[in-house]
């Protein structure tokens, strides 16, 4: 009997809206507010140009490395190739805490925008607690159905967060005073507030590999999995910049940096809205889609790993009838459950801030390992290219693996420290499936 695989039932389109949805989550309704607090608008804007020309180069890493080797896990497959099993299980722990514990938040911050329109949501922890998970697992349900069908609601999605935006930028257009904007750098947020802005932005970018985890289930992989980073990148960092340049414009820095909901905001000021009930659950519908599509990236990661004996072989298995990794996707959102419940229940919430400090960094060192490993595995005949190529590949993985250690650095000393405690809490498992796979 033959074994069951994964589908490819992903094309250019729904690959490109699962690296935007990704990438534009729910960070980015805060982030301008955020950043008027700590920098000048000349800063933000050095820090947006800086931070993106960092994650182009992360791309094209993963671009190319995603053509050449379309396998699903991605991240996982190329540092396991490049050093060996213990950084891909390193790579893989990472990206899954990393993005399941992420997911969770996501579906939080839904919960809390509807909670603006029925306020149970946030007044009842109980309720909270069921809403959130409701929908959680209809989302679990719909990416184990499918990927064509989780792909086809992902794009739905993306495309009306996408038109959101366009229409914030609008609006916000048409409210915008370029005295705002005056001075770039006023006293006390100089250009030296730069490095702590692009510490904020590059959060944004967080997601840009997205294509290259589903490889495996991608419409003509050498071409589509390439395409489809790129052209996701450049959407979502004209749209980042347009953002944060039009809420520059639209609304004084000191308003701006004390808004709780920036985007809304404006966008009511905009048009006189006193009721921003429409508002609030079209922010929360954009949000909900990032959900479906890391709960795909979450699941895949997990599923090479279980394939390659590097995580328990449960995360492998694929449901009988859709051919989809279930069991990493149901382990995935049961994890993600258990956050719920930190969140919503008193007493436990300091737990909550601390899983999700300690997952913070997860995917600073894949960056930077995945940088310096296109080298490794050009020169291990894994790639085949010529001298010039050779130069330029050097070059481009020595500027992705600064970019992602400065990051690091920026990050502070706090979330350096927790980052390294993750890596710690996975060696007994490595240990373990290494020691169960030896004698076995």
């Amino acid at each position: 009997m033959e074994k069951a695989k994964l589908k490819k039932e992903i094309g250019l389109f729904t690959a490109t809206s699962l690296v935007v949805g990704n990438m534009m989550g729910s960070g980015i309704f805060m982030l301008p507010a955020t950043l008027a607090q700590v920098a000048s608008p000349g800063s933000i804007l050095i820090a947006w140009i800086l931070t993106g020309l960092g994650a182009l180069v992360l791309s094209l890493t993963y671009a190319n490395l995603g053509s050449k080797i379309p396998k699903t896990g991605g991240v996982y497959e190329y540092t396991r190739l490049a050093y060996g099993n213990f950084m891909g299980f390193t790579s893989a722990w990472l990206y899954w805490n990393g993005s399941w514990i992420g997911n969770a938040t996501i579906f939080i911050v839904v919960t809390t925008y509807l909670g603006e329109v029925i306020t149970t949501l946030t007044s009842k922890p109980i309720i909270g607690f069921l809403f959130c998970s409701a929908l959680l697992w209809i989302a679990t349900y719909i990416n184990i159905r499918g990927t064509k069908l989780a792909g086809k609601i992902n794009c739905i999605i993306t495309i009306f967060k996408i038109l959101l935006f366009i229409f914030f930028i609008v609006i916000g257009l048409l409210n915008f005073n370029i005295a705002n904007l005056n001075p770039l750098f006023p006293s006390g947020k100089g250009i030296n507030t730069v490095p702590i802005a692009a510490a904020l932005t590059l959060w944004a970018f967080m997601g840009l590999e997205t294509a290259t985890v589903a490889g495996g289930e991608i419409k003509n992989p050498e071409k589509n999995i390439k395409r489809s980073t790129i052209l996701g990148m450049l959407i979502s960092t004209l749209l980042y910049i347009a953002i944060s340049v039009v809420a520059m414009g639209a609304m004084q820095s000191s308003n701006l940096s004390k808004s709780i909901a920036p985007i809304s905001d404006i966008i009511s000021k905009g048009l006189g809205l006193k009721n921003i009930t429409i508002l609030n659950i079209a922010i929360a519908i954009s949000i909900l889609g990032t959900g479906f599509g890391w709960l795909l990236s979450t699941a895949r990661v997990a599923y090479a790993a279980g394939e390659d004996g590097i995580f328990p072989k449960v995360f492998s298995k694929l449901h009988p009838k859709y051919d989809t990794p279930y069991v990493a996707l149901i382990i995935g959102s049961i994890a993600i459950n258990i956050i719920f419940l930190l969140n919503f229940t008193k007493g436990l919430s300091n737990a909550y801030n601390f899983i999700v400090i300690l997952a913070t960094l997860s995917y600073l060192p894949i960056y930077a390992s995945t940088a310096i490993g296109e080298i490794i595995l050009l020169l291990k005949g894994e790639q085949k290219s010529n001298l010039k190529n050779y130069i330029g590949l050097i070059i481009r993985g020595l500027i992705g693996f600064i970019f992602s250690v400065w990051a690091i650095i920026a990050s502070g000393q706090e979330v350096v420290m927790y980052g390294f405690l993750l890596i710690m809490m996975g060696i007994p498992l490595y240990a373990y499936m290494k020691i169960k796979k030896e004698f076995k």
